[in-house]
């Protein structure tokens, strides 16, 4: 079984790096797996990603993890399901949080076959329309969406050029795309993108990456009027892709959430493989200073308190030259994500209940 070969190699690295990497004795960890697995149904593998060799997370943290099913019924049960659409288009989306004056990139349009509309209201719907509207933006930079998609599957990002007819080149490569060809792509996806303006991230974000915008996913519930950071991450991708998504090879570094410092880089696959530097461009991760933290959580929560009857989020933010962006929020984020930022969801189950969490 490949949990048993990774159990197997976890356990050689912490051995020949045991100084860097202090772990609780090959005994214990074993127990813990067992007893988890056993009376929780959470498998080695979560125990992995969690790092839970590691010996000053106490067992009873562990323990109030979820499993799969209690995930599930956890977001069922504090954001209700009629409610979970309004924040999984992205169209519908974003015009709630721009109604509410929450920032985020420039809207440019929603390309739809036949619903499509720009923001100056005119139609969106066929490839002449696009065609005009990229007329209007030449010498830009532009980013399509799914109005419905995950880990980033389908995202463009392409500078709008005219040598002897309009294109799409790509942002680092500067390959060419013929707007013709990205359209009959893009016919494959019924309901339609979101067409906006190419955020132009944070110096200190792009030290690190500038091939990809690196956004923060930021973990967070509320009730009776306040709302708690449950933790923080920032997603940066590997050199050449557009994206950052954990889900699509991208790096997860821990931040500390009282000071907006980044602890260190992992592979999403493999947190066993922490790094100090992007493996790629060589930026420093550890101990770099994120800009506007406190507005980037406080940003978070005004995104969160903007849908109704959703109350556990994962946030996502960028981080722009002029202040955070809201990009998007998951009613349903990633369970792994918990693993990833030592939140263990039963104890946030029994804040949002009401119930004393400090025993």
């Amino acid at each position: 079984m490949q949990v048993l070969t990774d159990v197997k190699n976890a356990w050689k690295f912490l051995h020949l790096n045991a100084q860097q990497f202090p772990s609780l004795p090959r005994w214990r960890q074993l127990l813990e797996m067992i007893l988890l697995f056993i009376f929780r149904d959470i498998g080695p593998g979560y125990y992995l990603q969690a790092r839970w060799w590691r010996p000053e997370i106490p067992f009873k943290d562990k323990w109030l993890h979820t499993n799969k099913k209690e995930y599930n019924n956890f977001i069922d049960r504090w954001n209700s399901r009629p409610y979970q659409k309004t924040s999984q288009h992205k169209v519908v989306e974003k015009a709630v949080l721009q109604l509410l004056a929450v920032p985020t990139p420039e809207f440019i349009g929603f390309l739809h076959h036949r619903a499509g509309v720009q923001k100056s209201g005119q139609p969106l719907c066929t490839l002449d329309d696009f065609i005009r509207l990229c007329q209007l933006h030449v010498g830009q930079r532009i980013c399509l969406k799914p109005v419905e998609g995950y880990g980033g599957a389908g995202f463009a990002a392409f500078n709008i050029e005219f040598h002897d007819r309009l294109l799409f080149t790509h942002p680092f490569s500067n390959a060419i795309t013929e707007i013709s060809d990205w359209w009959q792509l893009a016919a494959e996806n019924p309901d339609g993108y979101i067409v906006e303006h190419y955020l132009q991230q944070h110096p200190v974000l792009s030290a690190i990456n500038p091939h990809s915008v690196n956004t923060l996913r930021i973990w967070l519930y509320q009730a009776r009027g306040e709302v708690k950071i449950g933790g923080a991450f920032l997603r940066v991708g590997r050199k050449g892709s557009l994206v950052d998504n954990t889900s699509s090879g991208g790096m997860c570094c821990p931040v500390d959430i009282s000071s907006g410092i980044l602890q260190y880089a992992a592979n999403a696959k493999n947190p066993l493989l922490q790094t100090s530097c992007h493996p790629d461009t060589g930026g420093q991760i550890t101990d770099v200073q994120l800009p506007f933290w406190p507005e980037c959580l406080a940003l978070a929560a005004r995104a969160l308190q903007a849908f109704p009857h959703v109350n556990v989020a994962g946030v996502d933010v960028a981080i722009a030259v002029d202040g955070p962006k809201m990009i998007e929020l998951n009613v349903k984020p990633d369970q792994i994500g918990c693993a990833r930022i030592d939140l263990p969801l039963k104890r946030v189950d029994q804040w949002l209940r009401g119930h004393d969490t400090t025993r």
